[in-house]
Formats: structure tokens, sequence, C-alpha cells
């Protein structure tokens, strides 16, 4: 299993912050896809990671798997380039602005070889770094008080609602 990092910057993309609100509001029944840099490497099953970067409260907001193998999809820009996309399903969501998150100085402190502040979205980490991050995440949700999460589904995701 792979792991990918979704680059938000929710000032440029076409996922806004009222995006993630809303969906949150809705979870589980909602649909995720996202572009995929690296799509050539990515299958179905991999994990990824969602990490808000730019304005405000930087840091992973979501974790999850992708549900489907990369497809070519209209340019979310705009700007006509070629993009693959990938259907994800998360297990974790976190708003930025109302809850603690792994903050992006977290993330370089502890994988100062990845670039946490900008790049490509649906980058591959090496092994090294995903065991990492995922050491740290795990670190971060066992902190969590278990009275932040609304078991939804029927697989026991859990997921955060704000207060």
């Amino acid at each position: 299993m792979n792991t990918f990092v979704l680059m938000w910057r929710p000032v440029i993309s076409s996922y806004k912050m009222s995006d993630l609100e809303r969906e949150i509001g809705e979870y589980p029944d909602v649909w995720f896809n996202w572009s995929v840099w690296e799509y050539t490497k990515a299958h179905e099953d991999d994990r990824f990671f969602m990490v808000r970067i730019g304005e405000g409260k930087t840091g992973v907001v979501m974790s999850g798997y992708f549900t489907s193998e990369p497809y070519e999809g209209t340019d979310w820009s705009g700007k006509g380039r070629r993009t693959f996309y990938m259907d994800m399903e998360p297990d974790f969501i976190f708003h930025p602005e109302k809850t603690d998150i792994v903050t992006t100085e977290q993330l370089t402190a502890a994988i100062p070889d990845f670039d946490w502040t900008g790049g490509h979205s649906g980058r591959l980490l090496t092994d090294q770094q995903a065991e990492k991050l995922e050491a740290l995440w795990e670190a971060f949700l066992a902190k969590q008080d278990d009275s932040v999460f609304d078991e939804k589904d029927i697989k026991a995701r859990r997921l955060f609602l704000p207060k």
C-alpha cells in the first residue's frame, strides 16, 4: 500500500472551506475525489492524507483510502491541463479552524525531507516517510477525547464533528 499527500489550499482550490463544512455535516453520505499528481503510482486501497496549506491553520485535515483507480477528468483549475482523479473515502475529517490538527510545523519536524507547505497534490511518500506520518497520526488520534468522535457508519469509521 502506498501513501499519498493531497495538498488543499482553499483560496485557490475548487474545494472550499464551505464544502468541507457541508460534507462534515452530511457524512457518511458524501462523495470525494481529488486530483493525484503521481497517478501512475496510485491504486485503489492506497492511503491518503489531506493537508491544508496556505492561509489559516495548516496541517492534516483528513485521512482515508482511495476507492478507485486513477481516471482522467476535466482540469479542476480550468487551465486545460491533463488531470487524473481518484475517488476516496475518508476515515477521519477535522475542521482546521475548530479543532486541533497535526500542524505543518509538526509534520516538518517529524518528516523534514518532504515539503509540507506546497507543491503538487497527490505526491507519493516513501515507505519511511509514510511510517513516520502514520505514527504521528496515530499518536494524535490517541490523544483525542472519545467524546469528540461520532460513530456514523457500519464500518465503525470515525469522523470528527465540530462542537
